[in-house]
């Protein structure tokens, strides 16, 4: 058994599914997913380490610990 961190193709919210199964359903969207086609972004072995790459995942991308996200600054 292994877990993985995926995000919805159809509103792109993270979720964490069990690979022993082969759909996700997702809790924003109620999208059902195949997990087996869907690009893997993280994946562990327990379901506690699997929360904690989540939640990681999650910070990063709002800028939380001291992440800031890079952008080029454009000449108008």
């Amino acid at each position: 058994m292994m877990f993985v961190v995926v995000r919805c193709p159809r509103c792109g919210e993270l979720l964490l599914a069990n690979t022993d199964n082969r759909t996700r359903s997702c809790q924003k969207c109620n999208h059902r997913a195949d997990i087996h086609t869907l690009k893997i972004i993280g994946r562990t072995d327990t379901a506690a380490e699997a929360a904690i790459l989540m939640r990681t995942i999650k910070e990063k991308e709002a800028g939380v610990n001291g992440f800031t996200p890079s952008f080029k600054q454009f000449k108008s």
